[in-house]
Order: structure tokens, then sequence, then C-alpha cells
């Protein structure tokens, strides 16, 4: 076994035990994307069968007794550079295999003396970490209900789901004072700004914004998900900034999807009428109730189009809607909400579009049904590994 196949196979090995970093995997999967021979490998030996029986075989293994077998082999042979070859061919031929054998072993034991439990990921949950103005993080979690106080008397009160900022009775400091609310995947939270627009968070998002707003525009940043339900002031325009937009409104309601990672952002207007900026291009464009714009962040193009919004806001109802979209869109919003990481057994299955709905409150063992019975794709839950298999062509 050369220095490259040993080294995949630790990998496979970290998979099996859910201990793959991001650039391991990422490694992993370009190896099983550069040949079908690779992909045969890896499903046999991740296979469940495969892992009980060399777990079965390897339980009467005496590691110790095999180290003085192969110390008593590498003293008979010649020394000098004859010695190291033998010593390195018996590494290769003896020691690396049992090392995996043993390594399968305690997967598959460590896996069983757990019951065989049933793996299930429960769907996301109301939580949130508020960065105050000195930096200060503060945990936000289901069930909690406390009052906090910014130094320039802004008051915040937390309340189970949900957060509200009122402004001080002696409200005399002009410097604005900033929080970020952050959402981890698998969460989601609300708030109330000081000019009482309510703003609800998707998971893997974050908003930076002042406590009060002051006279002139109200600004706030968004990265990921949020929707938005703006109070109106004329004299005082409320402006989204994302990494290349900006959306300008004085009362609506919109979704806004800037995830770092997506290529596209998108912005739709359920009701009013909101100004998109292209922060590079210098492009604008007015949507209208029932439209939503497309921003590539590649070519800074902007494409609007008339679309149902219901898909927009389904997250923000308790629902997850998909109407003909790529898989690898889809599961990039179940990798947010149930905190899992997708590992594709094929890179073509990317592409294949699907149409489906689920509750938000669904396990993920109900979604993987759910997306199980197009007999498009199999999904297979290891930790918090989903590892998705092209099976249409079986």
């Amino acid at each position: 076994m050369d220095k490259a196949k040993f080294g995949v196979a630790i990998l496979v090995g970290k998979y099996l035990a859910n201990n793959l970093t991001d650039e391991e995997q990422k490694y992993l999967s370009d190896w099983l994307s550069s040949s079908e021979k690779n992909r045969t490998w890896f499903e046999r030996v991740t296979s469940e069968s495969y892992q009980i029986e060399k777990g079965k075989a390897t339980r009467s293994i005496n590691v110790e007794e095999g180290w003085k077998a192969l110390e008593l082999k590498r003293e008979s042979r010649l020394g000098g550079r004859h010695r190291r070859i033998y010593w390195m061919h018996y590494v290769a031929m003896f020691v690396l295999p049992l090392a995996i054998a043993v390594l399968l072993h305690q997967v598959y034991y460590s896996r069983k003396d757990k019951v065989e439990m049933v793996q299930t990921i429960t769907s996301g949950t109301s939580k949130a970490i508020l960065i105050l103005a000195d930096g200060l993080p503060v945990v936000l979690e289901q069930q909690q209900e406390k009052t906090l106080k910014e130094s320039d008397g802004t008051k915040i009160n937390v309340l189970k789901e949900h957060i509200s900022y009122e402004r001080g009775v002696d409200d005399k400091q002009e410097k604005s004072v900033y929080h970020e609310l952050v959402i981890p995947r698998g969460g989601e939270f609300s708030l109330t700004l000081s000019d009482g627009t309510e703003v609800y968070m998707n998971a893997d998002s974050k908003l930076r914004f002042p406590t009060k707003f002051g006279k002139g525009e109200r600004v706030v940043e968004l990265e990921g998900e949020a929707y938005f339900q703006v109070v109106h002031n004329e004299d005082a325009p409320f402006i989204v900034k994302t990494s290349q937009m900006a959306i300008k409104v004085l009362g609506t309601e919109f979704n806004v999807s800037a995830y770092a990672e997506d290529s596209v952002i998108r912005t739709t207007l359920v009701r009013g009428s909101v100004k998109i900026s292209s922060e590079v291009s210098g492009e604008s464009v007015v949507l209208h109730p029932g439209e939503q714009s497309a921003l590539n962040r590649g070519d800074h193009s902007m494409l609007v189009s008339e679309v149902d919004v219901s898909y927009a806001m389904a997250w923000k109802e308790g629902r997850l809607r998909f109407k003909e979209k790529p898989l690898k869109e889809v599961m990039k919003i179940i990798s947010r909400w149930y905190d899992v990481d997708v590992f594709y057994m094929n890179q073509q299955v990317k592409d294949y579009h699907f149409s489906a709905w689920f509750k938000r409150s669904s396990s993920i063992n109900e979604v993987i049904n759910i997306l199980e019975k197009t007999k498009k794709i199999s999904l297979d839950l290891k930790g918090r590994i989903l590892t998705v298999k092209d099976i249409s062509r079986n």
C-alpha cells in the first residue's frame, strides 16, 4: 500500500468516525470524483456489511503479539540498507492493513456500543449570539427572558425567540452604537429594531445594525438571509446593504438572500417598492410586488423576473419549498437548517432538479425519506455528514 492509498484509507476511517476537516473532506471528494474505481472501492469499504465483517474479523487480533512477530521478522533480516527495505516492505504488507482493520473494528464497535442508536437530527431552533458594542457576546436561546442595557441607554428586551430595542429615556448620546446578531447553522431568530422595523433571520446569517437610528437614513448590513417588515418613514429611508448591493425602501416587506457562498443575491418583494442598486456596476432597478431581482456576483449583471413570492417566504412561515431547484441549492438550505455537511459521491447529481415541500420542524430523516422517493438519489447520514449518491442510472 503506497503513501497515497494509505492517506485515503485514513481519511475513510475519519469519514466513518465523522471526524473529517473541511480540507480533508474536499480531498476525499476530489479523489472520489477522479474515477469510478475509487467510488466503487469507497462504497464497498463504507458499507455496513463490510464494517461488520471486518469488525468481527479483528476482534481476535492481538495487536501486541502482532508487533512482536513483526519485530522478530525485522531482526532476522540483513542489516543496513537491506534491513530498511525489508522493514518498509513489512510495514506495507502487515502494519498498514492491520492499522486499517483495527480502525474499522473500533469504528464499528464504538457504534455498536451506542446500542445501535438510530440517528436523527432534529430541525433548527431559535438561537443566536448578540455581539454588543464592546465585543461582548451574549448567547440567546429558547426559554430565556432578560433585559440588557447598552452604554447609550438603549434597552434590549430578550423574549425567548425574539429581541427588541427601545430608545433610552435620557437619549443624549450622539455617537452611533452598533450591535451584531449572529444566527448559527441550525438556528433562527427575530428582532425589532429601535424604529419598530421587524427582521426575521434565517440560519447561518448575521445582521449589523445601530441600537438606535439617528436622523436621515436607517442603514443595516446583512450577510445571509432575512425577511424585513420596514416601518414607513418618508424622511428616513431604510437601507439594507450586502457585500455588493444596497436595497433602499421607505416602508415595505421583502426577503433578501445574500449568503457569501451563493453566486447570486436575490431580493423578493412582497409589498411596497424597493430600489436595488449594484455597488459595483452602478446599475439599479425598482421592484414591484411579486418581482425578484437576481444580482450575479460574478459578472455583476442584474435580472428581474415575476415569481411566486410564497417560495421566498416559506422559510419564515415554517416551511421549506422547492420548485425545480437544483439539488446543490436544495442541499445548501438543508445544510444550514439542519447543521450538516453534504458530501457528493457523484458530481453530476448536483444539477438534478427537485420539487418538494416539508415543514421546517421535520426531522432530517423525514426530509431524507421525501427526497429519496424521487428515485434519483440515495442519502446516507453518518454523524453530521450527509452523503449523496446518484441512483437514477441503476
